[in-house]
C-alpha cells in the first residue's frame, strides 16, 4: 500500500483508495497548521498508479517544490516531497503500491493492516471478525458465524481486548478497483476447481496440504491450522453420495468438542488457511469454508478430495 512520511515525526500514513488531506477533522489526513486549507488535497488510486490533485487550496500544493494547478493532476513516485502550503512540514512518498484493506482505530490512530487480502480485528491473536473480498469485488464482514455486507468506510466495534475497557470504533477502508484483469488463456485459480490432498501422520498431529487447479500445484506445507480443514473434509467425504448442497456440513459445536478448542481459536485458524490461499493467487480464497446462515454449521468449500497417512504416501517425483 502507499505510504506517506513525515520525517520530522516519523509520522506514518497508509493511504486508503481516496485520501482527503486538509485542516478540517472529517479529513483522512488532518494537518493542523494554519496555512492548511480545510480541504486542501487529495490523493488517489487510478487503478495504475496514485495521483495527487489540489482543490483550489488557497497556499497551493508542492511536489519537490513544484506547484501542482487545482486543474491538473500529478502522478507520484516514490521519494517525492509533498507539502501542503509552502511553508507545512514536508510529507514523503515512502510507498506507491495499490491500497490493500485496513482499518484505524479511531481512539489510538494505530492501522491494522490486511495479510494475504484479510482483514482481522482487533488483531490476529485476538481474532473477533474477519474483513475479506468476495469474487464479484463486494466485501464481507464474518463474524459470530455469520456473513455481511460491508461497505468502505463503514465502523466495526470491537472488544477492548486484554486489559481495555469498553468496545473499540474502526474504520474501514477498503479497496474500491476491482483489480487486475483476468487472462483469458490462464484460467484462474478458484476453490471451485481445486483438488485438495491432505496427507496425515498417523497420530494426525502433522497434516500437510497440497493443492491441484489443472498443471498449478500449491504447496501449503505442513501447518497446524490444516487439522480443522482435515476434519472438515472427513465430513465432505462421508457425506458424498448426498446432494452436493447437503455435503459436508458440521454444526460449528461439535467441531469445536472434537477440536478441543475455542471459537476464537477455530476462527484464527481458518484466517491463517485462507490467507495461505490467497497469497497462493487462488482469488476466492475465503470460499474455502462456508457457513450457511442463522445456523452455526461450516463446511469445507472444496468438494474434490484426497486424504492419505503421511507415512504411507507415495512422494512427488
Amino acid at each position: 500500500m502507499a505510504i506517506l512520511v513525515q520525517p520530522d515525526t516519523d509520522t506514518r500514513m497508509f493511504l486508503p483508495s481516496r485520501c482527503l488531506i486538509g485542516r478540517s477533522p472529517a479529513s483522512d489526513l488532518v494537518l493542523a497548521e494554519k496555512n492548511v486549507s480545510g480541504q486542501h488535497a487529495v490523493l488517489e488510486w487510478t487503478g495504475v498508479v496514485w495521483q495527487l490533485q489540489d482543490l483550489g487550496s488557497r497556499n497551493g500544493t508542492y511536489v519537490d517544490n513544484q506547484r501542482v494547478g487545482p486543474e491538473g493532476r500529478f502522478a507520484l513516485q516514490c521519494g517525492h516531497e509533498l507539502r501542503f502550503g509552502r511553508e507545512s512540514a514536508p510529507w514523503i512518498v515512502r510507498d506507491i503500491a495499490a491500497p490493500v484493506a485496513m482499518a484505524r482505530n479511531l481512539s489510538s490512530r494505530e492501522w491494522q493492516l490486511a495479510e494475504g487480502g484479510y482483514l482481522s480485528l482487533p488483531r490476529l491473536d485476538s481474532h473477533e471478525c474477519s474483513i475479506y473480498q468476495l469474487p464479484d469485488g463486494t466485501w464481507a464482514l464474518e463474524r459470530d458465524s455469520e456473513v455481511a455486507a460491508i461497505e468502505d468506510r463503514a465502523t466495526v466495534l470491537t472488544s477492548g481486548g486484554s486489559g481495555g475497557s469498553g468496545g473499540v470504533l474502526w474504520r474501514i477502508f477498503l479497496p474500491l478497483s476491482l483489480g487486475t484483469t483476468v487472462r483469458e488463456d490462464v484460467p484462474p485459480v478458484l476453490v471451485t476447481n481445486l483438488r485438495l490432498r491432505f496427507r496425515f501422520s498417523l497420530d494426525e498431529e502433522q497434516v500437510e496440504m497440497t493443492g491441484y487447479c489443472g498443471d498449478t500445484r500449491l504447496d501449503f506445507g505442513i501447518r497446524a491450522h490444516h487439522y480443522p480443514l482435515l476434519l472438515l473434509a472427513r465430513r465432505r467425504l462421508s457425506d458424498r453420495r448426498a446432494p452436493e448442497a447437503d455435503q459436508g456440513w458440521l454444526s460449528l459445536d461439535d467441531l469445536l468438542r472434537m477440536l478441543s478448542m475455542s471459537e476464537s481459536h477455530l476462527n484464527i485458524c481458518i484466517h491463517r488457511a485462507r490467507t495461505q490461499l490467497s497469497q497462493a493467487g487462488v482469488r476466492d480464497a475465503a470460499c474455502l469454508i462456508e457457513r450457511k446462515p442463522r445456523t452455526r454449521r461450516l463446511r469445507l468449500g472444496p468438494h474434490d478430495l484426497e486424504l492419505m497417512p503421511l507415512d504411507l504416501a507415495v512422494m512427488d517425483a
